[in-house]
């Protein structure tokens, strides 16, 4: 037979019920469970959630002389005793403060009054405060949790049973989460009051009281904390609460915050250092203007070179902006344009160049540079580049110089794009016959008058003619050999047009009465299968559903260009299976109808105003996907 002590834990919320204490001898713990929850039942005690009391929890076996009964449920061992200890499950007696020094008194000495009792119950006095240091430390740490704007060093028995309720209170995740945390970080159980006080504090900035976080997120936060200095420790949790969840904090050359935390132009998986800074102030010193977000292998290597031995004017300015506060929080795009847009007399005086940094070094979205600044920064986007080269292949010109200032990827894309654009290359002999004015196909314009001509392998739509009053020609209904017989035929529909005259009056057929189309069906075309993949043709259709009928339609192709510069990406091996396919899927990628993907998107929106019952506002989308080619 085993002893089972178990502490019932009234709730912070339940004002008028107290904790219970209750232990029993039971042979194994599925029994001692069980028996503990007859026991409550039996005294008609709710207990979890909802109810005014906890589940039962048990706790380390206390042999005292002041133990209850066994199986009786004891609401005043709580007065005399608390849970403590390493492992906060072994009960400790409630130790009575240090009594006063006695006080000279008129009463006799025979007199018994309570008032010379030396015993005295703490139990419900908020004045007496005493030592928090030789509490537990889940105690120590709740109270500095409460304490708002100083760290305290004393509390009282009231104060105490309220923070031992908080810890029992499994519903209160805010302060499970802290004790949880604390528990998975030894070194904060060597912090005095002040330290933990500053530590609690700084948990709260970053996750509010009332709110649901991250156990894992505020496990990395506190370790974090402890890892970082003194002075850095409200740099770190400013970032956290303003949601930059930076691992570390990072210095100018200075000493100061050299920032990383916003959000920039670059990619969100690339670390952001001084080190990579130099870099691109190594970049932006090159002469020539490239892609800044996707540089070519050997200008990177030129890059490197001129950071290791430390060439002019890199290091004058690595040197400058270093020790820039904030530096790293500004985008590359600003970085290139400051130091490409700086005259090169400026750099070998120190205190001219700090003052033009000053100056020039704003930016108000760090993520997204403007136009202006991207084109001061020498930015050049590899698709235009890619492009370019295409034309020039088709014009018979040489590509290859502009192919060789792109990526590797753009390289490849490019290079397989121009070796297609070779093959759609018109014959010389082609050409020749162009210019002589005789018709090519692909070369000369078929909208041409001269080339247009009539289709007489296509059949004449049926066409009924007005002659007079009352009177018309069926010619084009029939075929020609039957004007033989037009003057008998035209007595006859004269005839047959007067009786229905006489007969039908004014009962003419209704027309067929047009639809309000309010429904919108679309669909995208893009070229990639991943979700950043660039649109190459919207199209639409307006419909109704009840009746199936459909009414204008809407398609445009979008030019590949403009859809990267809108922030779409690439996907280097579907164009080359594009290019691969057939010609016109060649001549589709390079299509010269093609237009941007902002009008493409305005002439959208006017089709839906002109088609569409009620314009955009009524309108219905339909959305029929995307179709991933």
């Amino acid at each position: 037979m085993n002893n089972y002590p178990y502490l019932i834990k009234a709730k912070a919320k339940a004002n008028e019920a107290k904790s219970l204490f209750c232990w029993f001898s039971a042979k194994s713990d599925s029994r001692a469970e069980r028996k503990i929850l007859d026991i409550l039942e039996d005294a008609e005690i709710n207990v979890g959630r909802g109810a005014s009391h906890q589940l039962p929890i048990r706790t380390n076996w206390l042999i005292v002389d002041d133990l209850p009964e066994e199986g009786v449920l004891d609401d005043t061992w709580c007065d005399r005793y608390e849970l403590g200890g390493e492992d906060g499950l072994t009960w400790q007696k409630i130790v009575a403060p240090a009594a006063a020094e006695p006080q000279p008194s008129s009463k006799p000495e025979n007199d018994i009054s309570p008032a010379n009792s030396d015993e005295e119950d703490y139990s419900n006095n908020e004045e007496a405060l005493f030592n928090l240091a030789e509490m537990s430390f889940r105690t120590q740490l709740l109270a500095q949790y409460m304490a708002d704007e100083r760290h305290v060093y004393h509390i009282s028995i009231p104060h105490r049973n309220r923070l031992s309720g908080m810890e029992m209170d499994t519903d209160n995740h805010g302060v499970q989460n802290l004790l949880l945390t604390a528990e998975n970080i030894p070194e904060l159980k060597k912090y005095d009051m002040p330290g933990l006080w500053k530590f609690t504090s700084a948990f709260k900035s970053v996750f509010p009281v009332g709110k649901r976080h991250e156990l894992g997120k505020q496990i990395q936060f506190a370790k974090l904390w402890l890892e970082t200095s003194h002075i850095d420790r409200g740099i770190l949790t400013k970032e956290w609460a303003a949601g930059n969840y930076i691992t570390s904090i990072n210095k100018t050359d200075a000493g100061a915050n050299a920032g990383g935390g916003n959000k920039t132009d670059r990619n969100p998986d690339y670390q952001h250092s001084l080190d990579t800074l130099d870099i691109e102030i190594a970049l932006a010193t090159m002469p020539m203007d490239f892609d800044i977000y996707n540089f070519p292998a050997s200008v990177h290597r030129r890059a490197k070179e001129i950071v290791q031995k430390k060439e002019s004017p890199f290091k004058e300015w690595s040197a400058a902006l270093r020790s820039t506060p904030g530096i790293l929080d500004y985008s590359r795009a600003a970085i290139f344009a400051l130091i490409r847009e700086a005259s090169s007399g400026i750099t070998p005086f120190p205190d001219r160049l700090r003052g033009y940094i000053n100056a020039n070094l704003t930016e108000h979205k760090h993520d997204t540079p403007s136009a202006e600044t991207l084109a001061k920064a020498g930015h050049i986007p590899s698709a235009a580049v890619t492009l370019d080269a295409i034309n020039q292949a088709i014009a018979g010109e040489d590509s290859s110089a502009k192919l060789e200032t792109l990526s590797s990827d753009f390289k490849a894309v490019g290079t397989e794009l121009v070796k297609e654009a070779q093959k759609q290359r018109p014959d010389a002999n082609q050409v020749l016959a162009s210019e002589r004015g005789e018709y090519v196909e692909g070369i000369s314009d078929p909208t041409d008058p001269k080339w247009v001509t009539e289709d007489l392998t296509k059949t004449r739509q049926p066409e009924v003619s007005k002659i007079g009053d009352g009177v018309f020609s069926i010619d084009g209904l029939v075929d020609v050999t039957g004007k033989v017989n037009q003057k008998e035929k035209t007595d006859e529909v004269v005839h047959q047009m007067d009786a229905v005259d006489i007969e039908s009056g004014h009962h003419n057929k209704e027309e067929d009465q047009p639809i309000d189309y309010v429904h919108v069906m679309v669909d995208l075309e893009t070229m990639g299968k991943k979700h950043n993949a660039p649109i190459v043709a919207i199209g639409a259709v307006v419909f109704d559903p009840a009746t199936g009928s459909i009414g204008e339609s809407f398609y445009k192709v979008v030019c590949l260009e403009s859809s990267v510069n809108w922030g779409a990406v690439i996907d280097p091996s579907t164009v080359i299976w594009w290019l691969k396919q057939s010609s016109e899927a060649r001549s589709a990628i390079v299509n010269d109808d093609a237009i941007p993907l902002l009008d493409a998107l305005l002439q959208f929106r006017e089709f839906v105003s002109d088609n569409v019952a009620g314009g955009s506002k009524k309108a219905q989308v339909w959305g029929n996907g995307a179709s991933f080619d």
